[in-house]
């Protein structure tokens, strides 16, 4: 990599040490325009703030404190890892080894310094000091998308997820991802932005059944605007991913404006979700054929949750352990039963239905102060029939909201120990006497009328 011209912008050079060999490397290095700061002798443990602003150092070894020897140019190179070093030796002295434990090492210049000698070495340090770093945002690049953490689950059809969503992040175009509602369209989307060249830019969801019909062309020539406002004040206010979900329940206008901005390539990333149904209403001429046929060169599929059961333990106690962290209880466990019949079940709603059916689980666990550390299987079994729909149930307390969940998992657990007190307690793990009260405060407890000579009527109509 060559030296910039004279006259260019570069980068601060400090130079360590009082003797010849860092005057002359001083002085050479002010006459060919390099921004210099001079310092006699380093004292031990100020590197990092004497140092600061100096992206290239040159050091003679004599400057260095005579107890540390080689191992405080070692103490120098970790003290500023994305520094370039160059070392000056001085005649006869005895060969230098560095032990440090950094990537970047340093370079040797042997005295006396002349004008050439020194300059390339430097070049030759800084060359491998923007080499290295280049090497290192790389591989941190490669980690973090082979990782892809966030995608949790260990089917065939997750590891071929993540590896399509490496394969668009490190593409350029639109991307369709076509999968059911709940099924982690969304996450699909901001793991491909977050992994892309615009990551340090906005990533912006939209709705498409939450737009008015028509506002769509609006909404994306404002984005475009956005994006090219070089007055901006804050880059990440900038969209660098626009995510439409929902594309189905586009309206012919809102269709062919979104066929014109695939086909134009907006000026930033444009990712959209449909459900697998879209193909349909092709067919029955509600949606253009040509746009399905352009969103669809870049395609990631996500089959629903009944398609891949084998993730179903994974996501489960990942969305155990997420949800007891936010409500600041156990960490709890759940039973091996329990995750069977979790993989039986079909889940309608995919996995934003397993993450409710959890965290509605956890808080019952909170507000009944469960003390064990596997939750009872009456608490976090699947469900019988679907759970309500959230939005009917916005407008309720969250107090009332959790005493319908408890309320309803004490009639469950009565009906399959056949209204035996005793046992339901024992599988909801509290104590019969707080059982019974329980049963007292949701109305539960109701008397029949007994006849002579029979058993007495336990509560709520139960045998106990």
């Amino acid at each position: 990599m060559p030296l910039p011209a004279p006259g260019a912008d570069r980068e601060t050079v400090a130079v360590i040490g009082a003797g010849q060999p860092a005057e002359a490397g001083a002085r050479f290095l002010v006459e060919d325009g390099w921004q210099v700061v001079r310092l006699d002798r380093l004292a031990p443990g100020e590197a990092t703030d004497q140092l600061a602003g100096a992206s290239v150092i040159v050091v003679d070894l004599a400057a260095l404190p005579e107890e540390t020897g080689t191992d405080g140019l070692a103490a120098l190179a970790e003290a500023c890892p994305d520094a370039a070093l160059l070392a000056l030796a001085r005649p006869g002295a005895p060969p230098r080894r560095f032990h440090g434990r950094t990537s970047i090492r340093p370079r040797f210049v042997a005295a006396p310094v002349t004008r050439e000698r020194l300059l390339r070495g430097l070049e030759s340090a800084i060359s491998t000091r923007n080499l290295l770093l280049e090497n290192r945002t790389l591989r941190q690049e490669l980690r973090a998308a082979t990782r892809l953490e966030d995608w949790v689950g260990c089917s065939g059809a997750s590891a071929g997820i993540r590896s399509a969503i490496t394969t668009a992040a490190f593409s350029t175009g639109p991307v369709f991802i076509l999968g059911e509602p709940g099924t982690g369209r969304k996450l699909a989307a901001e793991l491909i932005h977050r992994l892309g060249r615009q990551s340090s830019m906005a990533f912006l969801p939209l709705k498409a059944g939450s737009l008015p019909a028509g506002e769509l062309g609006a909404v994306l020539a404002a984005l475009r605007r956005a994006v090219g406002d070089p007055g901006a004040a804050i880059r990440r206010a900038r969209p660098g991913s626009v995510y439409l979900s929902g594309a189905e329940r586009l309206g012919g206008p809102d269709q062919a404006v979104l066929h014109d901005a695939v086909r134009r390539a907006p000026p930033f990333r444009l990712l959209v979700s449909a459900d697998p149904g879209v193909s349909g209403q092709v067919r029955a001429r509600a949606f253009r054929g040509r746009l399905l046929r352009r969103l669809s060169g870049l395609t990631i599929r996500i089959p629903p949750l009944r398609e891949r059961r084998e993730d179903v333990p994974a996501l489960a106690l990942h969305f155990l352990s997420r949800a007891c962290r936010s409500a600041g209880v156990g960490p709890y466990g759940i039973s091996p039963t329990t995750v069977e019949a979790y993989s039986a079940h079909d889940w309608p709603g995919n996995t934003a239905e397993l993450r409710m059916w959890i965290e509605r689980a956890v808080a019952t666990a909170a507000v009944s102060r469960f003390a064990g550390s596997v939750l009872p299987d009456a608490v976090c079994s699947p469900p019988d029939a679907p759970p309500a729909a959230p939005a009917r149930l916005d407008h309720r307390p969250l107090k009332q909201i959790l005493a319908g969940i408890e309320r309803s998992l004490i009639q469950r657990a009565l009906r399959r120990t056949g209204g035996n007190q005793k046992r339901a307690a024992a599988r909801l793990q509290v104590n019969p006497t707080t059982l019974h009260e329980k049963m007292k405060r949701h109305g539960l407890l109701r008397r029949r009328p007994v006849s002579s000579g029979s058993g007495s009527a336990s509560p709520g109509g139960h045998q106990t």
